[in-house]
């Protein structure tokens, strides 16, 4: 399993915005230049992180983006399943793919996704904040 720039560059922008949460409402601006990341990717990835309601935002000179809940109520692996979808190591698994028979990789693939997802979802953004992982 591999994440892609949405996953990797979202992910990052929220834990910046988590970090910077006692600041009020953070500009896509900021994030982009203290990350160095295209502020219009930026944009298309806020806007699915507001829609899932993982974020808000605010508009005028004071405006930007903040984490809608409680640090220790946000965790990544809801943060991945916005940008991602689901987090899975194989299609057949996720239910997307229906295989004939199931092959012997298929148990080993099953435990993997419990893992992978047993281990996103533990870690919240409190825990990246405070450096506890």
């Amino acid at each position: 399993m591999k994440l892609s720039t949405r996953g990797r560059y979202g992910l990052r922008a929220v834990c910046y915005i988590a970090e910077n949460q006692n600041k009020g409402f953070i500009p896509v601006s900021e994030i982009s230049e203290k990350l160095n990341l295209s502020e219009n990717y930026l944009e298309q990835l806020v806007r699915i992180l507001k829609k899932d309601g993982l974020i808000i935002s605010s508009r005028g000179p004071k405006g930007g983006y903040k984490i809608n809940s409680d640090l220790d109520k946000v965790t990544i692996g809801q943060i991945l399943r916005s940008l991602e979808g689901d987090m899975t190591t194989s299609e057949c698994v996720s239910g997307k793919y229906i295989c004939n028979d199931k092959c012997d990789a298929y148990d080993l693939f099953t435990k993997l996704d419990y893992l992978i997802n047993s281990a996103i979802d533990s870690i919240t953004l409190e825990n990246i904040v405070k450096h506890e992982i």
